[in-house]
């Protein structure tokens, strides 16, 4: 008894870990500290895009499958859907594609009917791409449609920790933007 009251001594005495005020948690075999190691922040940064790719891939079957769209038209419709119009360079760079991959997708979009263009108002030398009567209604479909693949893609998490998720995916988001 002795020794067991020696032992919890010692433990009472010993130091703090370092960073034992900081959280942690496990991600695999790697435990990731507050300041993030270089094969942890590549181990989160290659599954954060194995996750989105997966994401945009289930979308992309189903849009193509259901509604008979791409991945991209499905992207660039919930784009258009939050704006009036956007120009051909805004929704290459918002959906990480090149000019002519775009061009080609709202070819495409124009003649389903979903997509039109229009010179813009306030530089004649532009183009805007907006949507159309039956572009919007396909853009709230396409809407369902990712919340039902997010769904299913969160399914077994607990309130809180899709909480904790949500918040800290927002947080990687804004961080990505600023760089």
């Amino acid at each position: 008894m002795a020794e067991v009251g020696k032992l919890m001594d010692v433990e009472a005495k010993a130091p703090a870990a370092p960073n034992a005020d900081r959280p942690a948690f496990e991600h695999g075999d790697i435990m990731i500290e507050r300041d993030t190691s270089p094969s942890a922040a590549l181990a989160l940064g290659r599954d954060l895009m194995l996750a989105g790719s997966r994401l945009r891939d289930a979308v992309g079957r189903r849009a193509q499958r259901e509604f008979g769209i791409t991945a991209l038209q499905a992207e660039m419709l919930l784009l258009l859907a939050g704006r009036r119009s956007m120009i051909s360079t805004e929704l290459a760079m918002a959906c990480g594609v090149n000019a002519s991959t775009v061009t080609h997708a709202v070819d495409a979009g124009i003649e389903r009917g979903l997509m039109g263009r229009e010179r813009n108002t306030a530089d004649r030398r532009l183009v805007d791409i907006a949507l159309t009567t039956l572009g919007k209604r396909m853009a709230d479909r396409v809407r369902t449609l990712v919340a039902e693949v997010a769904a299913d893609a969160l399914r077994g998490m607990l309130p809180p920790d899709l909480a904790r998720f949500a918040t800290s995916l927002a947080q990687v988001g804004r961080n990505l933007e600023k760089s």
